[in-house]
């Protein structure tokens, strides 16, 4: 089942547990009207309308549309109306919460509209760049050069061939995501190794910056190497771009009874405490990103689905006394190292 189907599936089982809730909970409410009843169950409608498509949200209206009549319009408990006026009532019912289902499904749409263009943007601007840079390195190479000027032109069209396979990569990766398509193969790791495979992937994005490492220990764990390193690389290409340069970035790594523990931290300007919940959301770039002219928001969305396909998870925070840390979690079974076994 893709992502947009199982969210879909998850707002309509909500919307339909919150209609039965709230039901029973206004049944027992003496002499309650029908307008409070009606603004009630609309409410859970355009609830529904909000998180899923439209067709989620017309479902739950005529789910609440029939509880309104059946436990609420004379005569109760059936689904006939003895009062005329109770039809107008029903109807008008009906009508605004497909109606508000409508405008709130269109709203969406005109969002993701603009959503889509901001990001079609970033794309041409991301994969214009490497593409001007190589051929400009091309075509200097063309012209007679000396050994060093020939050595620098072909690191240059190097490195940004290197910079524009990564946002294909991501590309393919977020599409494999809403796909639901990322297979897991589990191998026995260290550490060590996860986080030696995310150094080599970016190393292009990590020039600059000095970087710490703190993974050993004489444990290994079961889990997806490609997927897990392949997180984590996001995670420090993200610290590479929003530390200053000459900012040193850590990465911590141990494996404990539970699983792998990984963390990133930068030198970087830190989080808004109201913008670390959304960090993780698809596009989403916060206010030191939004002043940066390159980065699309997919990153951290890539890393939190490659671990959500593998099992496990990614948060952020501030780290203490300047910085943000990003860490991730993925749990397997544990056993030690061969080399430190008796």
């Amino acid at each position: 089942m893709s992502p947009t189907l199982r969210r879909d599936a998850v707002v309509l089982l909500g919307a339909l547990a919150a209609i039965g809730i709230a039901t029973e909970l206004l049944r027992s409410v003496p002499a309650i009207s029908t307008a409070a009843v009606a603004l009630v169950l609309l409410l859970i409608v355009l609830g529904a309308a909000t998180f899923a498509r439209l067709r989620v949200a017309v479902t739950a209206a005529l789910v609440s549309t029939l509880a309104f009549n059946f436990f609420f319009l004379q005569p109760v408990g059936t689904f006939a109306i003895a009062d005329p006026q109770n039809w107008i009532v029903l109807g008008v019912y009906l009508a605004v919460a497909v109606v508000a289902s409508k405008l709130s499904a269109s709203a969406q749409d005109r969002a993701r509209a603009h959503l889509a263009e901001t990001l079609l943007a970033s794309l041409s601007h991301d994969m214009r760049t490497p593409l001007t840079a190589v051929r400009v390195a091309v075509d200097n190479l063309r012209r007679p050069l000396d050994d060093a000027e020939r050595a620098a032109q072909g690191a240059a069209a190097a490195a940004e061939l290197e910079r524009l396979t990564l946002l294909l990569e991501n590309m393919l990766d977020m599409a494999q995501i809403d796909a639901g398509a990322v297979h897991v193969e589990r191998q026995w790791v260290a550490a060590a190794d996860i986080v030696d495979a995310a150094l080599a992937h970016v190393r292009q994005a990590l020039a600059g910056h000095p970087v710490v490492v703190e993974a050993g220990g004489d444990r290994e764990v079961e889990l997806d190497p490609r997927l897990t390193s392949a997180a984590l690389s996001h995670l420090l290409e993200n610290a590479a771009r929003y530390s200053p340069d000459g900012g040193r970035i850590v990465v911590a790594g141990r494996v404990e009874g539970d699983g792998l523990h990984l963390s990133v931290t930068d030198q970087g300007p830190g989080l808004e405490p109201s913008e670390i919940e959304h960090l993780f959301d698809r596009w989403y770039r916060g206010v030191a990103g939004r002043r940066t002219a390159h980065g699309t928001g997919m990153g951290l969305t890539i890393a939190r689905g490659l671990l959500a396909a593998a099992g496990g998870t990614a948060w952020a925070e501030n780290a203490p006394g300047a910085g943000a840390r990003f860490s991730l979690t993925v749990p397997g079974p544990v056993r030690r190292t061969a080399s430190s076994q008796p």
